[in-house]
């Protein structure tokens, strides 16, 4: 299902299927090759949406800018997992593989030698807790994949999620700094996109701070394997549906013109607009009133947005949806 607000200057929000847009809009080729990949998804995920999103934007049919952003942020994805996977390699030694490790460089595990050493460095731990080496080797294998959307916090080895996590925190710096020498209602509106997007860092950063408690104790993991596993697939989907949007908005904000202050005041507005919020169970008692607040501005300066009540009606496509709506009651 999609929900549009306010479509045409209508006062509701309409709830269609995906496969029925069609029907409705003429989507350009990106968007119909887009639906068709995910129309045929069992469960939409925010990262297997990505996924989906990202496989179209490279293929050109967007335009040059989405698909050089796709095809550089795959590369940069890739190599950051690769280099996680030796990493984590490399963390479990030093925890585990005792004092013939301690000075064993990263590098030396990419040789037949060091990978020699790693093993039988691992043995002893294997041993002691009744675990197959070759069990070792495979769950930490399974462990870096499935941690790689966080990663680590060493150089080169952050997850997509640990850099947009530190993306928000950048955007938020930024627009309090651009919201400085604003006039008061555009300096409120900015401080609510800065609160919301400090929150949601502060909600992120927690389970991130989880992930790496686990890495951190790669001991635990390898002897509590299934509970690991179970425990780190929980806290990567939560980062997925909590960050999800977020890149979008950090992206609009990076491309605003410099020297057109009209622009960016627009740009502003449609942010806080949009801006994802967290849902009532996720987030502390004391916490929901500043929600709510962030929730009702959001729905006036949406409205101002649309211009709802305007007479700037599309009666076309209020025919359409009007129909649709007949159709499906």
């Amino acid at each position: 299902m999609v929900t549009l607000p306010g479509l045409s200057g209508g006062l509701g929000t309409y709830e269609l299927p995906l496969d029925t847009l069609r029907d409705v809009f003429d989507l350009s080729v990106h968007d119909r090759m887009l639906f068709d990949r995910l129309l045929e998804l069992e469960v939409l995920r925010p990262n297997t949406v990505l996924e989906q999103a990202r496989a179209v934007a490279i293929t050109g049919v967007g335009g040059i800018e989405i698909a050089r952003t796709g095809l550089q942020r795959s590369k940069d994805e890739k190599a950051a997992g690769e280099l996680g996977q030796l990493a984590i390699l490399h963390q479990a030694l030093r925890q585990l593989g005792g004092a013939a490790v301690q000075d064993m460089k990263r590098e030396e595990l990419l040789t037949m030698e060091g990978q020699i050493r790693a093993r039988k460095a691992l043995n002893r731990f294997a041993s002691e807790h009744k675990v197959a080496n070759d069990t070792i080797i495979d769950s930490l294998g399974e462990w870096s994949k499935m941690s790689a959307p966080v990663g680590l916090k060493l150089d080169g080895c952050q997850g997509a999620l640990r850099v947009l996590a530190d993306g928000l925190r950048k955007f938020a710096s930024d627009v309090e700094e651009w919201s400085i020498s604003e006039q008061p209602d555009f300096r409120f509106m900015a401080g609510r996109i800065v609160s919301a997007t400090r929150a949601t860092y502060d909600h992120a950063m927690k389970r991130i701070a989880e992930v790496d408690g686990w890495n951190d104790e790669l001991g635990k993991v390898l002897t509590d394997w299934e509970r690991a596993k179970q425990d780190i697939a929980k806290k990567i989907e939560y980062l997925w549906w909590l960050l999800d949007g977020w890149q979008e908005l950090i992206d609009l904000w990076q491309k605003r013109p410099t020297t057109d202050r009209a622009k960016q005041r627009e740009i502003i507005e449609e942010i806080a607009s949009f801006a994802p919020v967290l849902p009532v169970e996720e987030i502390l008692t004391t916490e929901q009133q500043f929600w709510v607040d962030i929730r009702v501005n959001q729905m006036l300066w949406a409205g101002e947005l649309r211009k709802l009540g305007s007479g700037e009606i599309d009666a076309d496509m209020v025919d359409r949806l009007e129909r649709f709506r007949r159709q499906s009651a």
